[in-house]
């Protein structure tokens, strides 16, 4: 029997936004009962759950999000979910033993052999982890381990200014508070890694996840333009406009951006000006972008519109 997947979408919204997180869980039950393979679905489940404390069926989620991921050889994104998991259980052995694995699986033997350790830690004379290490302890490293996926979860210093998510629902209705001032970040080696997670979650819409993915990326100079573009229409998504003004303003301090580049953050900031209802910011913004770049299509009908706004103002 088929279902209706946006109306029990905005049956569960309603529910999470009344605080009724049981009756949202059931929803979602509902909607991976017909999509068993839909990882939003499962990580959003997970969310729930974690936010209700009910920590061993978020872990149950998330580990069939992260084997969905594995399966389908998306090994950053596996392996970021696994440590989702160890954040909250960095006890659970299967958990380490799938990370080591994917690790291999990427060459990455150092990483590997880490959390191989954590399992000997754990359980002295494990037998997997044993004879992987024994393996491991004559390879030599290779280049690729140069730049190694992430140990642990990186924590962003974006992050302290950025709410965490009472659940992954809030990716549509949740508001964050704008930070006094964007905090130095540290230089991340992973950086790219994070970027390209970030990236991937946007996509399936997941954009707290990608959030906390392009925190991480901005630690690396040649990454934190875009990484506050990202943030930007992030928040553009999610409809915090302030946040994502901010964001799109920090973009633009930086010198090094292009005309090109420069032009683009200008339309994308008149967007959110205006979102806002901040009419006169939205139209100089669009008048910046367009003196920069003239073959930026509809930015000219859109300052005629905004300008005849204005007037009536």
């Amino acid at each position: 029997m088929a279902i209706d997947r946006e109306k029990i979408l905005t049956i569960a919204q309603r529910f999470i936004l009344k605080g009724q997180s049981d009756r949202a869980i059931k929803e979602y039950q509902k909607l991976i009962e017909a999509s068993p393979n839909d990882k939003r679905l499962h990580l959003k489940l997970g969310d729930l759950y974690l936010k209700n404390g009910d920590h061993e069926k978020a872990i149950k989620q998330y580990l069939q999000v992260a084997d969905l991921f594995a399966q389908e050889d998306l090994n950053s994104q596996a392996i970021s979910i696994y440590k989702k998991v160890l954040a909250i259980d960095p006890k659970m052995m299967d958990a380490h033993r799938q990370i080591a694995r994917l690790y291999l699986k990427e060459g990455l033997i150092a990483n590997a052999r880490t959390h191989y350790q954590s399992i000997l830690n754990m359980r002295p004379g494990d037998p997997e982890a044993s004879r992987a290490l024994e393996d491991l302890m004559d390879q030599s490293s290779t280049p690729r381990e140069q730049n190694p996926l992430p140990l642990s979860p990186v924590p962003s210093r974006l992050s302290a200014s950025i709410s965490s998510p009472s659940s992954a629902e809030s990716e549509r209705q949740g508001r964050h508070t704008a930070p006094a001032e964007l905090p130095t970040l540290t230089p991340d080696k992973e950086a790219e890694t994070h970027y390209h997670l970030g990236i991937g979650y946007k996509q399936m819409e997941l954009l707290d996840y990608a959030i906390s993915e392009f925190e991480a990326a901005a630690s690396d100079p040649t990454l934190r333009v875009d990484c506050f573009v990202m943030l930007g229409e992030c928040f553009m998504q999610k409809g915090d406009y302030d946040r994502s003004i901010r964001f799109y303003e920090e973009a633009l301090k930086d010198r090094g951006v292009s005309n090109g580049k420069r032009a683009r953050v200008h339309v994308s900031l008149g967007e959110a000006y205006e979102a806002q209802g901040l009419l006169r910011e939205a139209l100089q913004a669009f008048e910046v972008g367009l003196s920069l770049d003239s073959s930026l299509q509809g930015v000219k009908e859109r300052i005629e519109h905004l300008q005849g706004q204005v007037k009536a103002v």
